[in-house]
């Protein structure tokens, strides 16, 4: 845990000075250790949060870079890898609820997603409309 939280933090203060690519480094790196910590299952609901919060931080970072479809991917990905681990055998309790909390979380931001590129991608339309008719 305390490497992702490395990963984590040193992802955050890059983006939040522009450097993009190297915070995108950090971002998988953080993706990958989350992953990890995802089978042992010391602290279930922790090693969800870690998954999600990772791909949520590497959606921001293309999104803040325009990317909005790899945005939407890394998001897929954290829903997908949440639903095979729901599917596995003999889950605790504790596990399944945290599973389908971090699940529930990771689709509520695909919708999010979806609907801003949406709507994003109406008033592109719009704006070229609004142009051709000058």
């Amino acid at each position: 845990m305390d490497q992702w939280k490395f990963e984590t933090t040193a992802g955050n203060a890059l983006f939040d000075k522009g450097q993009y690519h190297i915070a995108e480094h950090h971002y998988l790196s953080a993706c990958l250790r989350a992953d990890t910590l995802l089978e042992p299952w010391k602290d279930p609901e922790g090693a969800v949060v870690a998954l999600v919060v990772s791909y949520q931080n590497l959606a921001d970072l293309y999104r803040a870079q325009g990317h909005h479809q790899q945005a939407l991917e890394a998001l897929q990905t954290v829903h997908a890898r949440l639903s095979h681990a729901l599917a596995l055998p003999d889950l605790s309790y504790e596990r399944q609820q945290a599973l389908l909390r971090g699940s529930g979380q990771a689709r509520l931001d695909i919708m999010n997603t979806v609907q801003w590129l949406g709507v994003s991608t109406q008033r592109v339309s719009q704006a070229r409309n609004t142009k051709a008719d000058y």
